[in-house]
């Protein structure tokens, strides 16, 4: 009668091996796979983003040769396909345009040239890519409300100046979210970015005409109202836990072993009730004669 409790228990050791061998190799696999994806792309991003600080840093300071020299090294890191495993395409397009318009205005030789615009743009899209949940551009949300604040508050003015003091406080707001287009494209594509630079526009056009033909106060209205929702959907969005994260996190179940853990638990304990029957009954029960 020892069968009762000698198979269980056979089993419970071979399926609590395989669980400790499976859970083992698969931490191997999984560490092994995190180095040749996610964390080597994190390491990338990272460079790119200490890269980005230095241009944004040579621009603060006006040191062109130092600036020329990062954003080449830019470009080559921006070459790597590995590069394009985070963020949207859009993004990168999109930095890759503020690179060229920056590298353009070194090579330009104008001691005047102001190109800390694309270096702050290239700043705040790579601190996106590594620090999304609490990027920089995120600082520019209360900023951009205010501006907004200011607008509605000089087209409202009691005078016949209304439209162009308006327009003249439209043009803060419209190079706050010119400086983190690249962020926004970076981290949600080009939808939310090219519709805030839309609503500024076609609201400057109209504060524009307005200061010759008083006709179109309606629609300017009409307008801010449509770009203060533009704005209060892309904080919703800044704020959702929808968002896709920029980097892929490594995976860290296992089925095969939890099948196996549960296997072996299982033995256990139908070996230790067998053996407690052995025990109790070492002969088990004699036919009667």
């Amino acid at each position: 009668m020892k069968i009762r409790f000698i198979i269980p228990f056979v089993l419970c050791i071979l399926m609590t091996a395989g669980y400790a061998n499976s859970l083992w190799n698969g931490n191997q696999s999984l560490h092994a796979y995190a180095d040749l994806l996610p964390q080597s792309t994190e390491r990338q991003l990272q460079r790119f983003d200490a890269i980005a600080t230095s241009i944004y840093e040579a621009a603060y300071s006006n040191n062109k040769q130092a600036g020329f020299q990062h954003i080449q090294l830019l470009k080559q890191l921006m070459a790597d396909d590995l590069m394009q495993s985070a963020g949207s395409l859009e993004g990168w397009s999109a930095i890759e345009s503020d690179a060229k318009q920056l590298e353009k205005k070194l090579v330009g030789g104008s001691s005047n040239s102001n190109w800390l615009m694309e270096a702050a743009k290239i700043r705040l899209a790579a601190d996106a890519l590594v620090h999304s949940d609490h990027a920089l551009w995120l600082q520019y949300e209360k900023v951009m409300l205010d501006d907004l604040s200011r607008v509605e508050k000089a087209w409202k003015r009691q005078t016949d100046d209304g439209a162009i003091a308006a327009r003249a406080s439209m043009t803060s707001l419209e190079n706050h979210v010119e400086r983190i287009s690249s962020a926004l494209s970076i981290q949600f594509g080009l939808g939310i970015e090219r519709e805030l630079m839309e609503r500024i526009q076609y609201t400057n056009r109209l504060l524009e005409a307005n200061a010759s033909n008083k006709t179109n106060e309606a629609m300017i209205d009409r307008s801010l109202q449509a770009l203060k929702a533009s704005m209060d959907r892309l904080i919703d969005k800044s704020r959702s836990t929808e968002s896709m994260p920029v980097i892929a996190t490594e995976p860290v179940s296992n089925p095969l072993s939890w099948t196996l853990f549960l296997g072996a638990v299982i033995s256990a304990v139908l070996a230790w009730s067998g053996w407690r029957k052995y025990k109790s009954d070492p002969f088990g029960v004699k036919p009667l004669p």
